[in-house]
């Protein structure tokens, strides 16, 4: 089970180890739990030539040809396990993946491409995806596989917006403290790709969505973006931008053409009439659950706290301890020993470009710890599901009352550092930096506080 940490020895050599130990091992079980690559293996299934998907079957003896599209952090498993069920009858494929997920296909090709932030290699991914979109005819079939990542793995910006402006904007977004839903809107207006588009280009062939969910709440509409509908307007995206203080930072192409009358070459519902089906394969709720059941195994009385969770990464991480101190010293809201669980996503704004490195889950972990003594039976661990938090290569970091102890000794300051959003500098250097391997899947992210 410990495989999937990779630095699990190091992680529960120093602190609160009891702890740490626990929280490790119910994190690595949530994972487990959410493999996207088994559950299209437990949901997706080829009978006498019928594919059949929960509830519904798809003869592929009506279709001339079968086409995979797709892109994001957890979709080279969910190509994987579809190779290996179809095998050659798919007649052609693109995936665009994070970097350093890159992996070899038989009949679905792959590229990895930038995240958070595009470059030029979303761009080429997003023109395979339409070269691949405009030849399916009304006798294919067309399956996406969509995860969280595909709006910065693979774009491709209008005609009247330049590839620089539309990452300038995107990089705004991402920095902003905006969440996920504000930030896909701002882009999408820029895109021919998302906000449904994508399934006017694809039209008339039939199109299947295998998706795992990243958005709390699991909504359909995030999860697929390239091919559901949606009625957000120009005046939306240009809110949200002010909303930020973004909308005299954002390139003047870009409110050029959002302040425009808007004209749709398309109507919302004309998707249906189109044949899509969508099917969630895995979903963020289903992370929770895993860890609850691993707590429980463990004897210890377990709490979700909430599975929405939200606001400034740090901020959040130093009441989610407030709550472990309350079960601690006051026995409530929970009795320990006990496992606090918390899913959702957080935010980092950053204000000004004198940045370092770091990422939610991290500023989360190391404001769990601002307000903990060195005898707190406290460990707060906190990641993100696909193996990356930000643009660092750990996952996320596991902290307790040691941890500022530790840093003070090599001469750190845990506040400077949360201040310049350089948090990874810090969490490494005491090694409470969590690294994992493939973990084959991207949900939301998960905290765990473990009392005893």
């Amino acid at each position: 089970m410990h495989t999937l940490i990779k630095n699990r020895d190091r992680l529960v050599a120093h602190g609160f180890t009891a702890g740490r130990e626990k929280a490790i091992d119910i994190v690595t079980y949530a994972l487990q739990g959410v493999n996207a690559r088994q559950a299209v293996k437990n949901k997706v299934h080829l009978v006498d030539g019928v594919l059949k998907i929960e509830d519904q079957s798809f003869d592929l003896r009506n279709f001339r040809n079968i086409y995979a599209i797709g892109a994001g952090k957890a979709t080279f498993p969910l190509a994987a396990a579809l190779e290996e069920i179809l095998g050659d009858r798919i007649r052609d494929g693109f995936i665009a993946v994070k970097d350093g997920q890159l992996g070899r296909l038989n009949r679905i090709r792959v590229m990895e491409s930038a995240h958070p932030v595009p470059d030029q290699r979303s761009v080429a991914a997003g023109r395979h995806v339409l070269e691949i979109a405009h030849k399916a005819g009304p006798d294919d079939l067309v399956i996406c596989l969509m995860s969280g990542g595909v709006s910065s793995l693979c774009c491709y910006p209008l005609d009247e917006i330049s590839f620089e402006d539309k990452m300038t904007t995107s990089r705004l977004m991402v920095n902003s403290g905006a969440d996920i839903d504000e930030i896909m809107t701002v882009r999408g207006h820029l895109s021919q790709i998302k906000l449904g588009r994508l399934a006017h280009v694809i039209h008339p062939a039939t199109m299947v969505n295998l998706t795992v969910s990243d958005a709390i709440g699991d909504p359909m509409k995030l999860n697929t973006d390239w091919t559901s509908p949606d009625n957000s307007k120009f005046t939306d995206a240009v809110r949200i931008l002010k909303k930020f203080g973004l909308w005299g930072k954002t390139p003047e192409a870009v409110q050029r053409y959002l302040s425009k009358p808007e004209k749709h070459t398309f109507s919302i519902a004309d998707h249906a009439t189109y044949s899509i089906y969508n099917f969630m394969v895995v979903k963020t709720t289903e992370l929770a659950d895993a860890a609850v059941r691993k707590a429980q195994d463990m004897g210890l009385e377990t709490i979700v706290l909430t599975s929405c969770l939200t606001g400034e990464s740090r901020e959040a991480g130093r009441f989610f301890t407030a709550i472990a101190r309350e079960a601690y010293e006051k026995k409530r809201p929970v009795k320990p020993p006990c496992a606090l669980i918390a899913t959702g996503e957080t935010v980092v704004r950053i204000e000004n470009d004198d940045y370092g490195k770091g990422g939610r889950n991290q500023e989360f972990a190391a404001g769990a710890c601002l307000d903990l003594k060195i005898s707190d039976p406290i460990a707060v661990c906190s990641i993100g599901t696909d193996g990356t938090d930000g643009p660092t290569p750990v996952a996320g970091a596991i902290t307790d009352g040691s941890t500022i102890t530790r840093a003070v000794s090599k001469g750190l300051d845990i506040h400077a550092l949360l201040h310049r959003h350089d948090i990874f500098t810090l969490l490494t250097a005491v090694g409470d930096a969590i690294e994992t391997r493939n973990t084959e899947t991207n949900v939301c992210d998960i905290a765990v506080a473990v009392v005893l």
